[in-house]
């Protein structure tokens, strides 16, 4: 009668245990499916669609958990019932008239009292690991599509973020232009000016000059400045040592802030082929930039005649860069006639005319790294040279 009790009780039991296990799988494996679709198909980004497939993920888990918990229970249970059925027969062999299965009731109380207690906690702590499941899993989910979908800054209604851990360059911003005055440089002599500066300022040195006298033009051989910035060349525009016009274009990075920083050109005067000039006509100009990792690519061009146009092409290397244009041509009254290209986007940043020497300064961002055309036209023709280049943005996560 006892086995034939347990035997109805524990089958009904397992057969209820394999139906939440069977559950927990589908609900699972359907979860698991729709998150993989989600994160497949990535031009979805409903949050109704990962809500859903968090609860079916959520919904299985505790399923399955629940239905581990509860089997090892009626597991405990079958050997507690069969253990209390030895001891009452050794105890009452024989003698004893109560029935073992009213026995068996008359203990289930208390017994059932502490499993129900037991199987209540255990519920308990699966509806907390499901929550803290559900939590980080919902939070991982609203991380991951908010920053592969949406739209802000930079971004289109339709485009895509980059993924998580991925960086995007910061656009480089312009800050202040300084024009030096114009100056005769006599041999063995430096040309120097001053300006002011921020902490992190990137320079940019632009000087463009043409021989004092007959002989070839001395290179510049470095810049320098009051805080020990170390300045390199990034481009040189010219035909050669004996034509009679130079452009260079130096960059370096400001250490700290203050009101004069002195920038030092050295020609040099000791490495000029003979014969050599004995004095240059020189101006500089310093353009200032924020958010600047380094030059990228660069381009100059420096035509053996006279005109009245210029078109280069240029590469950016990565996307939300800066092109700055350097020009610089012979010299005329009205500085104000070359107006940048609208269609380009081109920003008019300095135009500085000297006595045999003008020298503007363009720039305009760019959205991705591909080839640019920049074109100009003047008013009148003359000789030009020209240094194009890319100011790469320092990244952000």
């Amino acid at each position: 009668m006892q086995s034939g009790v347990q035997a109805i009780f524990s089958g009904r039991s397992e057969r209820k245990g394999k139906a939440h296990i069977v559950a927990g799988l589908i609900s699972t494996g359907t979860g698991a499916a729709l998150w993989g679709w989600i994160t497949i198909t990535t031009s979805i980004s409903s949050p109704l669609l990962t809500s859903l497939a968090t609860l079916i993920s959520t919904q299985g888990t505790a399923l399955l958990v629940y239905s581990l918990a509860t089997r090892k229970t009626r597991r405990v249970d079958s050997r507690r019932t069969f253990a209390s059925y030895e001891l009452e027969d050794e105890i009452e062999p024989s003698s004893s008239p109560v029935d073992p299965v009213s026995s068996r009731w008359r203990n289930s109380p208390k017994r059932n009292g502490n499993v129900s207690l037991f199987r209540i906690g255990k519920i308990f702590l699966v509806m907390i690991l499901a929550g803290i499941v559900l939590t980080t899993v919902v939070g991982f989910g609203n991380v991951d599509l908010a920053t592969q979908h949406g739209t802000g800054p930079g971004n289109s209604g339709t485009g895509t973020r980059p993924p998580i851990g991925s960086v995007r360059p910061i656009t480089p911003s312009f800050y202040a232009v300084s024009n030096m005055a114009e100056a005769i440089v006599a041999s063995d002599h430096t040309y120097s000016g001053v300006i002011g500066t921020r902490s992190d300022d990137f320079i940019i040195v632009q000087i463009a000059y043409s021989a004092g006298s007959g002989g070839n033009l001395p290179d510049i051989s470095n810049v320098t400045d009051t805080q020990s910035s170390v300045y390199s060349r990034a481009a040189s525009a010219s035909l050669g040592v004996a034509t009679n016009f130079w452009e260079q274009a130096w960059t370096g990075r400001i250490s700290w802030t203050t009101d004069l920083t002195t920038i030092t050109a050295s020609p040099d005067w000791v490495g000029c082929q003979t014969p050599c000039v004995t004095s240059i006509i020189i101006t500089m100009t310093v353009g200032r930039y924020q958010g600047v990792a380094g030059v990228g690519s660069s381009t100059t061009t420096a035509p053996s005649t006279s005109s009245s146009s210029q078109s280069v092409s240029i590469t950016s290397t990565q996307a939300n860069s800066m092109l700055v244009e350097l020009l610089s041509h012979g010299a005329y009254s009205n500085c104000g006639m070359d107006a940048p290209q609208a269609d380009a986007g081109q920003t008019l940043r300095n135009c500085f005319t000297a006595t045999t020497e003008r020298t503007e300064f363009f720039d305009h961002s760019v959205t991705s790294a591909q080839a640019y055309t920049e074109s100009y036209t003047w008013a009148q023709v003359e000789v030009q040279r020209g240094i194009y280049l890319e100011l790469k943005g320092t990244n952000s996560s």
